[in-house]
């Protein structure tokens, strides 16, 4: 039984950390992006800052679980190489799926 629980794996560890730095990055790098015309169409320049962040801390917590699952599935060592690996890989993965569905929505 103490065998059993010693491998079990603990999928969530540290998923609040990572949600937190993936979170204030993906806000930050969201709300750089310029505002364009037809985006202040009826709006405010702040509104659509704040609508830019909100969707980048949306992506940073979908980042964050796909890195906290591959980190404790994948590099339960905490090997730094890996791990920068995994959060790029993440983040470029994510980034590319958005992406290709939004196209996918446009295209309808």
């Amino acid at each position: 039984m103490d065998q059993m629980k010693a491998e079990s794996r603990n999928w969530f560890k540290d998923f609040g950390n990572y949600a937190g730095w993936f979170v204030i990055w993906g806000a930050l790098f969201a709300s750089v992006f310029p505002v364009t015309a037809a985006r202040l169409n009826g709006t405010s320049f702040w509104a659509v800052k704040a609508d830019q962040a909100l969707l980048g801390a949306g992506f940073g917590i979908v980042c964050a679980l796909t890195f906290t699952l591959l980190q404790n599935g994948f590099n339960r060592a905490r090997t730094k190489s890996i791990s920068w690996i995994f959060a790029i890989g993440s983040w470029a993965v994510i980034s590319m799926c958005i992406a290709l569905a939004s196209e996918l929505f446009n295209a309808v």
